[in-house]
């Protein structure tokens, strides 16, 4: 199984069809159905993007196929950048990185439903003082 059809499977699982995928990658439905069946010559980037619409870790994405990664030599560009990393530490990096940057969106979108359930709580406050008059 290559890495476009582990985002297949994770795209099925959440009822997404290829154009709303593609939608909301901001690119054309024949671009994401070739990243579907094209496989493992796709960007870190892209599969950044991806897992943030999936809401799914990028190693998701990864974990279902480890061949994708070890096995790639042969190909240019995509995940052949994985095999390429001048250290294991590369990796590493780049995985913090993004992981990184998911907790900071996960902690912003946390911040933002305190918010909205403390406004909540305030208006049913308001409601039940206003019923009892």
């Amino acid at each position: 199984m290559n890495v476009g059809e582990n985002i297949k499977k994770l795209r099925e699982l959440k009822n997404y069809t290829q154009k709303s995928m593609a939608d909301m990658l901001e690119i054309s439905q024949k671009t994401y159905s070739n990243i579907e069946n094209s496989g493992n010559n796709i960007s870190i980037e892209l599969i950044s993007k991806i897992s943030n619409v999936l809401g799914v870790s990028f190693n998701k994405i990864l974990e279902l196929n480890a061949d994708a990664i070890l096995n790639n030599h042969q190909q240019s560009g995509g995940l052949n950048q994985l095999n390429n990393a001048p250290s294991y530490n590369y990796l590493n990096e780049k995985q913090t990185e993004l992981f990184e940057k998911l907790l900071s969106e996960k902690d912003l979108r946390i911040t933002q439903y305190e918010i909205l359930l403390k406004a909540k709580d305030e208006l049913i406050q308001t409601l039940k003082k206003l019923n009892s008059i």
